[in-house]
């Protein structure tokens, strides 16, 4: 156990004037699902918002299998994927739900470095949590905005959890996905990609039959953009250091996960 008078003065005078913070529920089930309900009105902004919680997939309920919804996973960047999914699959009535996965908090930053939650006090605790909830607010908001622009019925889903990938494939399962929509914004010859390609493989090979997952890159499907795979490959294949089998490995793991989106709003 960390003892809290250990903590820098200074840390705690960072967050001591903000004692006002609002109450915060700290979720302890492993998944969180918060949607929340956008209204845009003509002359004003108004926000009506509801929230629903899963503990764990033995406790929920029958969910009634439809086919007009589309789960899109977002991430900070992700304007091209939600729009490539409102152009391409979501229907005319359907509703379009934004997933959005981020972690848990176990540690939060002050002036002196990082410390430990049980470092600070419950109200510290909760004025940063609350800035996280703004952070993710004002990301979601544009996508929010875009769909409404779009005259597409708009709802966010938000997962607790610290590995994405397999946050999306439970999700599915919970939620009885049918239609998932992926993106990465990152080159497939970037350096990120290598540990995101894991992510987008265990996705495609994790997610149950029912649903059909669509992965974006570009602004195109992964189908779409398998010219510029090849070509990497090719020059990867002309490396002299670089044995055949090792080629090959590269391109199968290359091609499954190009074009996905790891993570979702870290």
């Amino acid at each position: 156990m960390e003892d809290k008078e250990c903590v820098p003065e200074l840390a705690v005078q960072y967050y001591s004037s903000y004692n006002n913070a609002r109450n915060y529920e700290i979720k302890s089930p492993e998944y969180v699902n918060e949607i929340v309900e956008e209204v845009l009105d003509d002359e004003n902004h108004t926000k009506n918002s509801f929230t629903k919680s899963a503990r764990s997939s033995s406790e929920i309920v029958n969910v009634v299998e439809v086919n007009d919804e589309v789960y899109v996973a977002v991430g900070k960047d992700d304007l091209d994927v939600v729009r490539w999914a409102i152009d391409h699959v979501v229907s005319p009535g359907a509703r379009l739900y934004l997933v959005h996965v981020f972690p848990p908090i176990t540690h939060i930053p002050t002036p002196v470095g990082k410390l430990s939650r049980s470092q600070l006090t419950e109200e510290q605790v909760r004025f940063y949590i609350e800035e996280e909830e703004n952070r993710r607010r004002n990301i979601l908001q544009k996508y929010i905005r875009l769909c409404k622009d779009a005259k597409v019925n708009v709802d966010t889903v938000l997962v607790e959890h610290d590995a994405t990938a397999k946050a999306i494939v439970d999700l599915i399962a919970i939620h009885r996905i049918t239609n998932l929509v992926l993106g990465l914004k990152k080159p497939p010859n970037s350096r990120i990609l290598k540990t995101r390609m894991a992510k987008g493989e265990y996705v495609k090979k994790s997610a149950p039959e029912f649903c059909e997952v669509t992965i974006v890159h570009d602004g195109k499907k992964v189908s779409e953009c398998q010219k510029v795979v090849r070509f990497v490959h090719s020059s990867q294949a002309s490396s002299p250091k670089r044995s055949s089998g090792v080629t090959r490995h590269s391109e199968r793991n290359l091609f499954l996960c190009a074009c996905f989106s790891g993570k979702s709003y870290s």
